[in-house]
């Protein structure tokens, strides 16, 4: 069918030709200036194992590979520690990542600006999906650079996401949930449709399908069921130890309410003037390496003890608090504390500590970073119990506090 006016559809055409010409002339220099401002490259990673053997897996690689030396990793690389191995990751402006062991995280993204004018941030994320790092995030500047760039700086986690600035944090995760603790610098912690700001000093946990805590301080006690509201069996395991004479009378422990507490009662009668130890103990196994303080806290209550002070070897108390570790050369060690009422037969008591007969007493070590050397590396179990004759002392609110 012909136009009745084919002059004006052939100037419609042209116009409207000309005007897609000058769409285009405007569009392409600015498509070509919104690249050069916001382009990105990819950068490496620098991986350095610390110890034992790191499992690797490149992007593209069909399986991870053993690692036990420096080498580069590209954007999209996984890496994992187990039990017995640890690395440091150096990013691209010198931000560093830590992985203790049991640790599994993700290169998720390291770029940035392809070109020098370019004004896109430095993109820096990390996916972990368990285990515990210490983050040291630079000041935001890149190699050869003289100012600082602004810098995206995120941890994922299977619970929530951390946005991060110059500062050095600490991400752990478990089955149960994720946890960001601040050491230096601020967190910004997204979870759930909720937002916490975590300041220096502070931690925030976020447990699976729950929206992050309020910030808390940052020190917590890595006891479980340490105020012994829950059954003996959850985190304790009770220990009798009465020598190789059958005859021997054994202690008992058992779970007591004394007024609005609740504490073990650990008691041994008709002894004969022979020792046995009672008590309980907690298997803790936890490296402790990237805390700055770590102290044990107790309330001890003795209301009656047969054996004078420490025995005659300073080795047996009423109530003795027992800590095994191992120090950061792999040796095995412990620290002790005793805790007495009477001592009429003028025993030794090393490592003890005198205290009022039938009274609550509560009790806070120094710093066992700075009182013991060489400093505990992994925590092993905590130990309560008592030992010598005839004893009868409660334990309550027992505490290993790291920060």
């Amino acid at each position: 069918m012909r136009s009745a006016h084919p002059d004006r559809v052939a100037w419609l055409v042209l116009w409207g030709a000309f005007a897609v010409f000058l769409l285009l002339c405007a569009l392409v220099p600015y498509g070509g200036y919104y690249y050069l401002l916001h382009a990105t490259s990819p950068r490496t990673a620098n991986l350095e194992v610390i110890s034992g053997t790191v499992r690797v897996r490149q992007p593209g690689s069909a399986a991870p590979l053993a690692v036990t030396r420096a080498q580069e990793l590209d954007e999209g690389s996984t890496v994992e520690t187990d039990e017995n191995s640890r690395c440091i990751l150096t990013l691209l402006d010198g931000s560093t990542v830590t992985l203790f062991p049991g640790t599994q995280l993700t290169l998720r993204e390291m770029r940035v600006p392809a070109f020098a004018w370019g004004i896109e941030p430095i993109h820096l994320a990390i996916d972990q999906t368990r285990g515990r790092v210490r983050v040291g995030a630079a000041h935001p500047l890149l190699p050869g650079e003289i100012e600082s760039r602004e810098r995206d700086f995120r941890v994922f986690t299977p619970q929530m996401q951390a946005v991060l600035i110059e500062g050095s944090y600490a991400v752990e995760v478990t089955a149960e949930g994720a946890q960001v603790t601040v050491s230096v610098g601020s967190a910004t912690v997204f979870a759930q449709e909720r937002t916490v700001t975590v300041n220096r000093g502070q931690r925030t946990v976020a447990r699976n399908g729950e929206p992050p805590l309020a910030a808390m301080p940052a020190a917590q006690d890595i006891i479980v069921n340490g105020d012994f509201k829950d059954p003996l069996a959850r985190g304790w395991s009770v220990v009798r130890e009465a020598g190789g004479d059958p005859a021997t009378a054994a202690g008992a422990v058992s779970i007591a309410q004394v007024a609005e507490r609740f504490a073990i009662r650990i008691s041994r009668t008709n002894s004969n003037q022979t020792s046995a130890i009672t008590g309980v103990v907690q298997q803790i196994n936890r490296e402790v390496s990237d805390y700055r303080t770590m102290r044990i806290a107790v309330d001890v209550r003795l209301r009656y003890q047969s054996l004078s002070g420490g025995g005659i070897l300073s080795s047996e108390y009423p109530v003795i608090v027992r800590l095994r570790y191992r120090d950061v050369y792999g040796s095995e060690a412990e620290w002790v504390h005793g805790f007495y009422y009477q001592n009429t037969a003028n025993n030794p008591t090393l490592n003890g500590e005198q205290v009022p007969a039938d009274v609550w007493v509560p009790f806070e070590s120094k710093n066992l970073f700075e009182s013991l050397e060489p400093r505990p590396f992994f925590i092993t179990t905590m130990q309560i119990y008592a030992s010598g004759w005839d004893y009868d002392s409660y334990v309550s609110g027992v505490r290993l506090i790291v920060e």
